[in-house]
């Protein structure tokens, strides 16, 4: 099942390089070329072919992680699970970032900041008439949504990207798998489960934005969680890397503001921190989010990390419930590789890919609660 899991994965990293930007010239290379170019016909000019695929992958990827669920824990050692999360990593890294245009948002705007010098909060970048960056930037027209923390972490892969876009592209994504892997290290710090790392390592939500679509929301996850666990630890030095983490995840995404109170409520448990940051976030993600624009897939990250830290046991439904959730959330995605267009039909889908299953899953517990009441 393993080796079956890596193919897939394989497979699916090739079928990402279908959706390169029409404007965007990785290599001229002709071996590359000629893979690129039936992925890129069949990508643009046989969209409901590529909407099924997508949707193939989708459901393998989401049969073989409840799969690993189910066996993971008695099947592999925390070796071989870190031999695995690792290859998975790696072999991420070089798929191209097929889903969202944040990544060339995230390259651009940090072009702004140490390339052009000037201020990504003032200045945005389709300001700077000529840079061939905005021929790929979608959002170009927005200065940077992104708090300080984020800003100055781009530093990193754009000095290493060197001006190359697909050194660039292959750094910022670098950037999200090490990423991963301290959210992965943290799970397994804070719950000594081999199990909940795989609820988080191996979510194809987790997978698919983090790892191939390379969203930031993992950084803002990776400053949450060190701040929950260094807040529980024990020091006062502890206690202030705590406090330092969770401010520093407010100044990646603005989201987690909301998690500051729960410094200032006294005897909380660790485990009921967990539960209202989920719960807090949660509100964010299903009110705040679409009244700014929509749910967007990535948002699912916070959901699930969290998740990924509870008793598996004590919140058996919360956490097929986020699984759910997540699914829902990647069938997002269909109606534009669909349609090729987000507006006309395309929201009512989206919802509807979001709803169906959620309320799916509603009625499935509501059954089981009735049949167990007889």
């Amino acid at each position: 099942m393993v080796l079956v899991y890596l193919i897939i994965c394989v497979l699916f990293s090739i079928f990402t390089y279908g959706f390169i930007d029409l404007n965007l010239h990785l290599s001229s290379a002709p071996f590359f070329l000629a893979f690129q170019a039936p992925l890129r016909t069949l990508v643009y000019s046989y969209r409901p072919i590529t909407a099924l695929i997508f949707l193939v992958f989708l459901l393998l990827f989401f049969a073989l992680y409840i799969w690993f669920l189910y066996q993971g824990e008695k099947k592999l050692s925390k070796k071989n699970l870190l031999i695995l999360i690792v290859f998975i990593s790696l072999l991420f890294i070089f798929s191209f970032p097929a889903f969202s245009y944040d990544i060339f948002n995230y390259i651009t705007t940090a072009k702004v900041a140490f390339f052009h010098h000037e201020n990504p909060w003032l200045v945005m970048p389709i300001e700077l008439t000529g840079d061939p960056y905005l021929a790929f930037t979608r959002a170009a027209n927005k200065v940077a949504l992104y708090g300080p923390v984020w800003i100055l972490t781009t530093a990193i892969p754009h000095f290493l990207g060197n001006g190359n876009i697909w050194q660039t592209i292959i750094t910022f994504k670098g950037l999200n798998t090490l990423l991963y892997l301290f959210v992965s290290f943290l799970v397994y710090k804070m719950t000594k489960s081999v199990k909940n790392v795989l609820v988080f390592a191996l979510n194809p939500l987790v997978l698919i934005e983090v790892l191939v679509s390379s969203h930031n929301d993992i950084l803002m996850m990776a400053c949450i969680l060190l701040g929950i666990h260094a807040w529980f630890a024990k020091g006062i030095g502890k206690k202030i890397m705590g406090i330092l983490a969770l401010f520093g995840s407010v100044f990646v995404k603005g989201a987690s503001v909301v998690l500051l109170p729960l410094l200032f409520i006294k005897h909380l448990t660790k485990e009921q921190f967990l539960e209202l940051t989920y719960v807090l976030l949660a509100i964010v993600f299903f009110v705040a989010a679409p009244l700014r624009e929509e749910l967007y897939p990535w948002y699912g990250v916070w959901l699930v990390t969290i998740a990924a830290c509870f008793d598996i046991k004590k919140h058996t439904l919360l956490l097929w419930g986020t699984i759910v959730l997540s699914f829902a959330l990647e069938l997002r995605h269909l109606p534009y590789m669909y349609m090729g267009y987000y507006e006309g039909i395309g929201p009512l889908l989206r919802t509807l890919f979001t709803v169906l299953p959620m309320l799916g899953f509603g009625v499935y517990v509501l059954y089981r609660k009735l049949l167990k009441n007889k």
